[in-house]
């Protein structure tokens, strides 16, 4: 049992105070030598307040703990969404759908991706468009899809409906251009977002904040402490800020996506597309509207997005480094040192 209650204390008063903290729960045990429920939970209450305790009249150290907070949440969220994004229902093959819905000119062109997909078929000059776009229509909705009505918005706009089911979402639309002669049928899909995409995410930003706050204490404890508290801090500090852009470039993509009434747009990316990421989009890069050159291309801007969404590894590594480092050059500093 009295391993069990100083468990709930940090190590850095457990290694000072364990015989003393031993000796406060001998003198409250009862007639059965053991503390009374109470006491226990008094103990264990204090226990975790020392561990939310940042040191004291140490502002940087403050700072840090919650800059740490900030990108623990941040990086919770990142890993409560990229669950949440695993529910994601599958999208039906967009050429098997497209060949069964369209007509069959051999003229389609289907494109896709975890969570987009899109087709489109050119159309022979003459072709009924409205005719093409009803017959659509029917075949969906004999397929089992959800269909609004069909809408009819002008020559080139031409006509559009959107059919869902299972969680999928398909806007159909044409094309009919009689200055140019282009006839032209098309679809795009994407899934709605899970049900359990926003608990999660918001599950996993509480629990990172958690994280962060309680890593950020134990870390800033663990440096004042230590033989090159100043090397350790800027070590620390450096990583923290290298994290920074990767936390705050996830949070915008992040609140843009919550935001979104096309959650998945055709051919848009979601924030872990590619697998988990912790940083912007190429898109939010884009909707920041940052100082970039003139003739920078997509690319240029995708990788600039990549390199966002991995300086948060440097980061870690480097207060990863901080803590070992202190943890290795610990000094003997006397208890009230330590009490401070």
């Amino acid at each position: 049992m009295s391993r069990l209650l100083l468990s709930a204390y940090p190590a850095r008063l457990r290694r000072t105070y364990g015989p003393e903290l031993i000796a406060t729960m001998a003198e409250m045990a009862g007639p059965d030598g053991r503390p009374t429920s109470a006491d226990r939970l008094r103990l264990v209450l204090d226990g975790l307040r020392e561990r939310f305790r940042p040191p004291v009249r140490r502002p940087f150290a403050l700072v840090a703990a919650v800059l740490a907070l900030l990108i623990g949440g941040a990086l919770g969220a990142a890993a409560g969404s990229w669950l949440g994004a695993r529910a994601y229902p599958a999208l039906p093959d967009a050429a098997s759908l497209a060949h069964r819905v369209f007509p069959a000119t051999g003229d389609i062109r289907p494109s896709s991706g975890p969570h987009y997909l899109s087709a489109g078929e050119g159309l022979p000059d003459g072709t009924d468009v409205g005719q093409v776009v009803a017959e659509s229509h029917r075949k969906l909705a004999a397929e089992g899809w959800q269909t609004t009505a069909i809408r009819h918005g002008g020559i080139v706009t031409g006509y559009t409906y959107t059919a869902t089911r299972d969680g999928v979402r398909l806007d159909v639309t044409s094309a009919s251009d009689r200055n140019q002669g282009a006839l032209w049928i098309g679809m795009s899909g994407q899934p709605d977002r899970p049900a359990v995409y926003l608990p999660l995410t918001v599950a996993g930003a509480l629990l990172g904040l958690l994280a962060g706050w309680l890593t950020g204490v134990s870390l800033s404890h663990r440096i004042r402490v230590s033989r090159r508290p100043v090397t350790n801090a800027v070590v620390a500090a450096t990583g923290l800020v290298l994290a920074v852009p990767s936390a705050a470039g996830f949070v915008a993509s992040l609140l843009s996506y919550l935001t979104s009434e096309r959650p998945a747009p055709t051919g848009g990316t979601l924030i872990h597309e590619q697998g988990f990421a912790f940083g912007p989009t190429a898109e939010t890069v884009l909707a920041l509207r940052l100082n970039l050159p003139d003739d920078w291309s997509v690319g240029d801007i995708q990788q600039l997005a990549l390199g966002l969404q991995q300086m948060w590894v440097w980061g870690f590594a480097l207060v990863a480094v901080a803590a070992v480092l202190a943890r290795r050059s610990t000094g003997a500093p006397t208890r009230d040192a330590r009490a401070a």
